[in-house]
């Protein structure tokens, strides 16, 4: 039972981690558009020659990315976590099941230590 549930984890980790990373190669390789979550106004700067606009659309594209790439990293960590998760259960299923098939008279320290 618990080898099926730590394979899945160990697989909704991996697939979990591959979507965030062909996300961020479809946006920073592929140019596709990231959700606009930061607008800033274009800024108006007055001057001895007189006022000066300065356009922000740069700065929105900038700062929108390095939020998308924050979040990226951020769903690969949980995706490893996940996927740690399932390797752990699988680790200690597989102890279990050596523990088991070992003969209680042939019991040594050589024996424990290629567990």
């Amino acid at each position: 039972m618990h080898k099926i549930l730590s394979y899945l984890l160990l697989c909704t980790g991996l697939l979990i981690i591959l979507f965030a990373l062909n996300s961020m190669y479809k946006v920073f390789i592929g140019g596709a558009e990231v959700l606009a979550v930061a607008h800033f106004a274009d800024l108006t700067i007055k001057t001895q020659a007189g006022p000066m606009n300065i356009p922000m659309q740069a700065a929105n594209t900038l700062a929108n990315m390095g939020l998308f790439a924050v979040f990226m990293l951020f769903v690969v960590s949980v995706g490893g976590k996940i996927a740690s998760l399932g390797v752990q259960l699988l680790k200690n299923e597989r102890i279990y099941e050596a523990l088991l098939q070992l003969n209680k008279e042939n019991l040594t320290q050589d024996t424990l230590k290629k567990l």
